[in-house]
């Protein structure tokens, strides 16, 4: 499986590089500025400017981190005065977003600190403060005995802030909980942009390896870092666990909110439409998605395909062919700045869900389609059969006749398999908390050494 994805990769890097001859810049200049970017990066992080093109720079100063805090409204439990779980979403509370981690950071945050089973919380200079603003909720949090400091967001991009956390944690008798949500920047480097997964080596090894846990999004990502820690030659600390819980998938729309013209006439058309969901970029394979419609309408198969997501890196080939491609706007369709109405429309409207990726850590859109009973066509990774089970239809990776082959067997059947059960984010939270909370990691510390030592 590897070999086949890096050949995709090679291919896709080929028609980037086809891409950039394109435009009107002679060699010695596009060889003097790659040279000069080079020695930018090399230069900063050898000064100690890291945070120029890490993200830290972007960080708000204190004044500003107090304004962006959430307000609650309504009776919330009052936090646990001891063994409380701090929930770090420093990351999401600084520059916000509203995809991928960050909406696992929200949802967990919210549905915890409504529970009271967790107190999220912010960083600011080493100290820890409340996210969210309610009479209940203390504004600085001091560090007790007993405390588990859950890393549950995106910090690799502010990574030199967290060791004197860890460190503090620590020395106030507590324990640290990182969160591993894939190891793609690892695996697949070429698939990943270089200014934002370079840092994760550090989180690594710098922070995840410090902790006294992991938890994970998946069974299929807590055995890859198990994997990855023997062949590296890696050591954790002697009583880390490892353990996973399952993401929740209740997608609900803003209140009052309505679809885009844009969504609401895709779907107001009577021929099916198919959809795919996710930032454009090299892992989520939409070339092969979109060579496998080439291929249906070339055969003459009326269907539609609809890529939700913003662009990302590393795909400016794959946006030129969409947009200059001769459906566009007909039978192919890019909503590249789409709302969370747009997806509740959409999803229980769509023939199906197409996930070709060939590196998910779960995969969101899987149970997002669940939720609203849309059969699913994936790529046949262990992650989406860990996450869809036998509800999904699974297609060769990276194959787009096998696609083909399942959009047509979707587009002669307008029924679909029975969705597998759907966890709330509540639930979701909940589990999380308690694994946790009781230690209950599906690999304790004795299980872990035998398994880095096999």
């Amino acid at each position: 499986m590897k070999e086949k994805i890096e050949a995709y990769l090679l291919e896709e890097l080929r028609r980037e590089l086809s891409e950039i001859e394109q435009y009107d810049v002679d060699p010695r200049t596009r060889f003097l500025y790659a040279k000069a970017l080079e020695f930018y990066w090399t230069l900063s992080r050898f000064l100690g400017f890291g945070r120029l093109h890490d993200g830290r720079w972007r960080k708000p100063d204190a004044a500003k981190a107090q304004a962006l805090r959430t307000t609650l409204d309504g009776d919330i439990p009052a936090p646990a005065t001891q063994n409380r779980l701090l929930i770090d979403m420093s990351a999401t509370h600084r520059f916000g977003g509203h995809s991928g981690v960050q909406r696992v950071v929200r949802e967990i945050a919210r549905a915890c600190v409504e529970s009271g089973a967790g107190l999220p919380v912010y960083m600011e200079e080493g100290r820890l403060y409340s996210h969210f603003k309610h009479p209940a909720l203390p504004d600085e949090i001091e560090l007790r005995a007993g405390d588990k400091l859950l890393l549950l967001d995106s910090g690799w991009g502010f990574v030199g802030e967290y060791p004197p956390l860890l460190a503090a944690i620590r020395e106030a008798g507590g324990e640290t909980i990182g969160c591993l949500y894939d190891l793609i920047p690892l695996r697949y480097p070429a698939a990943t942009a270089a200014k934002n997964s370079a840092p994760f080596i550090p989180w690594l090894k710098d922070v995840l390896l410090r902790c006294d846990a992991i938890v994970c999004i998946s069974q299929s990502v807590a055995r890859d870092f198990v994997a990855y820690l023997r062949e590296q030659g890696l050591a954790p600390p002697a009583n880390m666990r490892v353990g996973w819980w399952p993401l929740g998938a209740d997608f609900r729309a803003p209140p009052q909110s309505s679809a885009s013209s844009v969504a609401q006439r895709i779907s107001s058309a009577p021929t099916p439409f198919f959809m795919s969901v996710g930032t454009l970029e090299p892992r989520k394979a939409y070339s092969v998605a979109l060579d496998a419609f080439d291929s249906l309408w070339a055969q003459g198969r009326d269907a539609r395909y609809v890529i939700v997501g913003r662009p990302g890196w590393n795909t400016r080939a794959l946006q030129r062919r969409i947009r200059q491609h001769p459906e566009f706007g007909r039978r192919l369709f890019w909503l590249d700045n789409a709302s969370d109405a747009d997806l509740a429309h959409l999803y229980p409207r769509a023939r199906a869900l197409i996930f070709p990726s060939f590196a998910e850590g779960f995969g969101m859109p899987l149970v997002e389609a669940a939720q609203h009973g849309v059969r699913v066509i994936a790529s046949d990774l262990p992650v989406f059969r860990e996450v869809s089970g036998e509800s999904a239809v699974y297609f060769n990776l990276l194959d787009s006749q096998s696609l083909a082959a399942r959009i047509q067997e979707a587009l002669a059947s307008s029924k679909g398999a029975a969705p597998p059960a759907v966890v709330s984010w509540a639930e979701s939270a909940a589990k999380l908390a308690a694994m946790a909370r009781e230690n209950a990691y599906q690999i304790n510390a004795v299980e872990l050494k035998a398994a880095l030592e096999a």
